[in-house]
């Protein structure tokens, strides 16, 4: 990339140096954390000063803020996914994500919420949430009644206790059981 015209200013010319990234961002709990990278390869304008990260840079400055935040990093996820057998749409899909989003996730783009982070350590830890939720999907989709839906609202004591007979069998030996 060196002596390219600079994209952001046009007068310069981007030189390339390979040095120290710091940065200092807050997190969700509203705490500065600091961001320390060595090596990173960055492009600088000689005129404006401005830089432009290449791609692995970039990956490495979000691994390192995920680090420090305390999230799963896109390594994680992906051997998550891979484990589950399934592909980015189908993690997405399984998760009731948007269709990109677990994509954003494994490739640095976005990273996950503390909740979501959070949601997806109980389901590693829980193998059987990861049925649980398939089952929850396969329900929906069929427009089965669900055990959910027997909790909503309970105005007929029959009606729920006709659900628990049909759905018990789930909680003693189903997907919700940790084998």
């Amino acid at each position: 990339m060196n002596n390219r015209r600079c994209p952001i200013c046009g007068k310069g010319t981007l030189k390339t140096e390979v040095s120290e990234f710091r940065s200092t961002f807050t997190d969700a709990d509203g705490k500065k954390k600091d961001v320390v990278v060595q090596d990173v390869t960055k492009h600088c304008c000689d005129v404006c000063g401005e830089y432009i990260l290449d791609p692995l840079s970039e990956s490495r400055i979000s691994e390192a803020q995920r680090r420090a935040m305390g999230l799963l990093g896109a390594e994680e996820l992906i051997a998550f996914r891979n484990g589950l057998g399934k592909s980015q749409e189908g993690m997405s899909d399984l998760l009731g994500l948007g269709k990109k989003t677990w994509c954003r996730w494994e490739s640095n783009d976005y990273f996950q919420s503390e909740a979501s982070d959070r949601f997806l350590r109980l389901l590693m830890f829980a193998p059987s949430t990861v049925a649980a939720l398939e089952l929850i999907k396969s329900q929906k989709e069929s427009g089965e009644p669900n055990l959910a839906d027997t909790f909503k609202f309970v105005k007929n004591l029959k009606v729920a206790q006709q659900s628990a007979e049909r759905h018990g069998c789930y909680l003693v030996d189903g997907p919700f059981r940790n084998r």
